[in-house]
């Protein structure tokens, strides 16, 4: 990735694919358009395997991540118009779909032939994973047991994020936050907990309501969103145990700062320039936005960072399913920013006199 996805080019482009995907529907579903001729079916293709992949190209794809992506786009879009647009006016277009599941025949030939190379290796990478015993977590014990036995691609590092998800989201309650003196949690004097307890109540209630209303439109559609809600459920649910059973770690060698599911950095002592206490604007500007490493959790109000750790050289912070982020500095709060403050510089201290 040679540039960072700004969160300003990534509403523009959902503001653009919400807009066309409503309006076809609309179509398709208000008597008052009726009836609807061969030529707008046309153009609700076009919007779905043209006008959508090169929105995606252009908001997301471009100068960051490889083309390969713009024919599943295609392939995702065709399946949403065919779910959207009346089959009576597909089937002259049918020589599409063909052309379109060539394409998707290929890619998933690409992931099975992955997934049987992984599915091989898996007992090593199990063995791997039960003898890593440390303070790792679990993306960090998962991909270390992995890279001695798998080579990293893309899609790895998806599947990775996914059994992070599910791991967290369902199987870590009964794990135990077992304190540690080099350990600092950053949520306890947040209302994170709350907010995301507040979404995942809303979206259960707009989930059932949906539902139901979508179920009269279309039954799959309906279904096709209980899924995607459903999902995101969980992915709130894994937040919220990601960012208990993950504090600030500082280890012998490193410092490790990992928010939630959604981003983790692991530096090495010798890479911290300083720490200081952060006396800087409440909101940085879009060109260091790009640069800093946002340690906060998420709250209702946004409070201002308790420290600053500047780096020597460019690190490489982890997000979600294998994208990365350089940043120069990093912002963080920490629930006991004295605590904090004085074991790592008291590290920094230890370390640069070895």
């Amino acid at each position: 990735m040679t540039s960072s996805l700004s969160i300003k080019k990534l509403c523009w482009f959902a503001a653009f694919t919400v807009l066309i995907v409503s309006s076809n529907i609309l179509v398709y579903q208000l008597e008052a358009l009726q009836p609807v001729t061969p030529a707008v079916a046309v153009g609700s293709l076009l919007d779905f395997i043209v006008v959508i992949p090169l929105l995606t190209y252009f908001f997301v794809i471009r100068k960051r991540y490889s083309l390969k992506y713009i024919p599943l786009v295609a392939i995702v879009g065709y399946g949403i118009a065919h779910l959207i647009i009346p089959a009576h006016h597909l089937t002259s277009y049918s020589f599409l779909r063909y052309i379109l599941f060539a394409g998707e025949g290929a890619f998933l030939l690409v992931e099975l032939y992955i997934l049987y190379k992984i599915i091989t290796k898996i007992p090593r990478v199990i063995r791997s994973f039960k003898s890593q015993t440390n303070t790792l977590t679990f993306e960090q014990r998962l991909e270390s047991s992995s890279a001695a036995h798998l080579k990293s691609s893309r899609i790895l590092d998806v599947y990775y994020a996914e059994l992070a998800m599910v791991y967290y989201s369902l199987f870590s309650w009964r794990k135990a936050v077992s304190p540690a003196p080099l350990q600092f949690t950053y949520h306890q004097k947040t209302s994170m907990i709350a907010l995301y307890v507040m979404l995942i109540h809303a979206m259960v209630i707009e989930t059932v309501g949906l539902h139901f209303i979508l179920h009269s439109i279309s039954p799959v559609l309906s279904i096709v969103t209980l899924v995607l809600n459903v999902y995101t459920v969980l992915f709130f649910l894994a937040h919220i145990q990601a960012t208990r059973l993950c504090p600030f770690t500082i280890t012998q060698h490193t410092l490790h700062l990992q928010v939630g599911l959604t981003k983790r950095l692991t530096v090495p002592l010798s890479e911290i320039k300083q720490i200081v206490r952060y006396d800087g604007p409440e909101r940085l500007s879009k060109q260091e936005e790009k640069t800093v490493f946002d340690g906060l959790a998420p709250d209702f109000i946004r409070e201002k960072p308790a420290f600053e750790i500047e780096f020597y050289t460019p690190q490489q912070a982890k997000l979600m399913y294998g994208f990365t982020k350089a940043i120069t500095k990093a912002h963080i709060r920490p629930d006991d920013p004295e605590a904090f403050y004085t074991a790592l510089t008291k590290k920094l201290k230890e370390f640069q006199n070895l």
